[in-house]
């Protein structure tokens, strides 16, 4: 979903993925409005295509996860190059989750409780 501000014509004068006032609205990313002002910007229009294909990388992943889970498809039927980029993805997201982890009560190697 994308918020947009309006000029006094009622034409998108600015794009944003999040409401900045009281003034920006929620429009549906097939707004005629919203398509005509990225057409007139194709550079906005690029970095919410890299935003969303970044979006749909990780609903991909999440597609294979599920795949080799429910042992539809095996890791190892990957050609050598995409297993080494899924595992460097999952090592990748795996390291920022544990770095976002707060409820981690001990530190690494403590075995200690008091």
């Amino acid at each position: 979903m994308l918020y947009v501000l309006r000029d006094d014509t009622n034409q998108v004068c600015a794009v944003s993925d999040k409401p900045l006032s009281n003034e920006w609205e929620q429009v549906e990313t097939n707004d005629e409005s919203l398509m005509l002002f990225l057409h007139n910007n194709p550079e906005i229009s690029s970095g919410i295509m890299a935003s969303s294909d970044a979006d749909f990388i990780r609903v991909l992943e999440d597609v294979i996860d599920l795949l080799i889970d429910k042992q539809i498809i095996q890791f190892t039927e990957f050609p050598d190059v995409v297993q080494e980029k899924l595992l460097h993805r999952r090592r990748y997201r795996e390291s920022l989750r544990s770095n976002a982890d707060t409820t981690r009560l001990l530190e690494d190697g403590d075995n200690s409780i008091f």
